[in-house]
């Protein structure tokens, strides 16, 4: 888990532990599957690098609640500015 990062949801545990899993070699699927299975509000159209945080697993306002810029750099390979655009629109959710 990154250092500025938080567990803010039972979603986003599952999402950090599937990426801690994914990292060491684990079976990430089993954490993403869970992740999936818990309910969260769909990031809505137009949100910034959209795509790219999907790839990533960060599909809900929940998956994002709590990540800071270096989570998002690392995990969904945003640029710092990518990063803060996503945490900034997310503020505004």
């Amino acid at each position: 888990m990154s250092a500025n990062s938080t567990i803010t949801t039972t979603r986003r545990y599952y999402l950090l532990k599937a990426q801690a899993a994914d990292r060491d070699g684990g079976f990430a699927s089993t954490w993403w599957g869970k992740q999936e299975g818990e309910p969260g509000v769909a990031l809505p159209t137009g949100f910034p690098s959209k795509a790219a945080l999907a790839i990533a697993h960060y599909t809900t306002v929940e998956d994002l609640t709590g990540a800071g810029t270096n989570e998002l750099a690392c995990e969904a390979g945003l640029t710092t500015k990518q990063a803060e655009a996503v945490l900034t629109a997310l503020a505004a959710l």
